[in-house]
């Protein structure tokens, strides 16, 4: 029993750990460029900073969305999961309404990106499920 609670309390510290780092290496701002449904080429950008994100979505020149909330990393199995919550989205930054629903990502850290499988926790109107590769900006 000592030994099946010793083996526990390191994987649990390891956790801890891996998803801290993540964490860190997470800070600052992260972007990609793709084709919306309607054909039209969008940048989405993510910031990051200590337990809070930051969501844009700009066409041309313009934010067309964008979501601030908070974010927490979490291990289910063998996922790295990244939940978004209290979750505040509209036009613009002085725009925002809750929108009364978490965010849930399968994402992966590595080769200098940011994957997420995203909009696969649950049917949302008008967001299908993605695969986005996020690269971080340089300051």
């Amino acid at each position: 029993m000592k030994r099946f609670i010793a083996v526990a309390a390191i994987l649990a510290w390891f956790t801890v750990s891996t998803l801290a780092d993540d964490l860190a290496q997470l800070e600052g701002k992260w972007s990609l460029k793709k084709t919306n449904a309607e054909g039209q080429n969008i940048t989405q950008t993510l910031e990051i900073k200590t337990n809070t994100f930051k969501f844009r979505i700009i066409r041309g020149d313009e934010t067309t969305i964008y979501a601030e909330g908070k974010l927490k990393l979490e291990k289910s199995g063998p996922f790295n999961v990244v939940k978004f919550t209290d979750i505040k989205a509209g036009s613009s930054e002085s725009d925002l309404d809750d929108i009364n629903d978490d965010h849930l990502s399968i994402y992966v850290l590595a080769d200098e990106a940011w994957t997420m499988a995203a909009n696969f926790d649950k049917d949302r109107e008008d967001q299908k499920p993605s695969l986005d590769r996020y690269t971080k900006a340089s300051n």
